[in-house]
Order: structure tokens, then sequence, then C-alpha cells
């Protein structure tokens, strides 16, 4: 019977485990690849023809570093340029403090700033799809 619960505890020990060799999570695997942005909902404004697709990001997640490539006029989620990043859970963390939560569902990503709970208006979700 002590070997049942020997043997029942590795299993537990194994399978409770959501990290990688490496001690990254799991989850933020799914970032890996190249995401185009298509819309951007907050306090502000834009107008309805607005093209937010000339936006890029490309994930490394072995590296931990997003590539931004704005290709049109406006920058919508950070200049262009390679930016590192840490990560727990489904939250990632720039070097400048900006801290956001993902959601993939799908080919879809959804990238919500983590606010400030204060402030009314600084609520910001990218909404991106996987460039195929």
């Amino acid at each position: 019977m002590a070997k049942f619960y020997l043997l029942f505890s590795v299993l537990l020990l194994l399978f409770s485990c959501s990290k990688d060799e490496d001690g990254k999570d799991l989850e933020d695997a799914s970032l890996e690849g190249s995401w185009v942005l298509t819309n951007v909902s907050c306090f502000c404004g834009f107008p309805e023809d607005n093209d937010f697709t000339e936006t890029l990001l490309l994930f490394d997640t072995e590296e931990n570093k997003v590539t931004v490539d704005n290709r049109g006029k406006y920058e919508y989620f950070k200049p262009s340029g390679t930016y590192s990043y840490n990560g727990e859970d489904n939250r990632i963390k720039f070097e400048d403090g900006r801290n956001y939560r993902f959601e993939i569902n799908k080919e879809i990503l959804n990238l919500i700033f983590m606010d400030e709970p204060n402030i009314a208006d600084d609520e910001i979700t990218y909404t991106l799809e996987r460039e195929q």
C-alpha cells in the first residue's frame, strides 16, 4: 500500500508541474510566431475605417522577445523595434514596466494592458490575428 501512495505522489507531482525544463511557463509558448493587429479597444477614438493591420508583432518565446514592425505612420502598441519581456502564466512584462495579460482563442490573441485600477481611462485591449 505504501508503494501505491509513493507512486501516486510521484505521478501527482509530475503532472502538476506546469513549467518546462527552463522554468518558463508553457502557456507563453502559444505566443510564438507572427501576429497582425486587427483592432484596438480603448477610451480613445479611432476612425471607423482605421487600418490597424499595418502593425505586426513577432514573438520569439525562446528568447523572450517581441519585435514590433509598424509599417504605417502610426504606432499603436510600441515603436518599431525588439523588446525583451518576462512572463509568468498568461502575463508578460516589458522592461518599461508595462504589464499585459494575454488570451489566445484559436488564431486570435488579445493583449490586455494591466492598468492602474484608480485611473478609469487607461484600459486598452489589442486584438491580433495569427499571420498565416
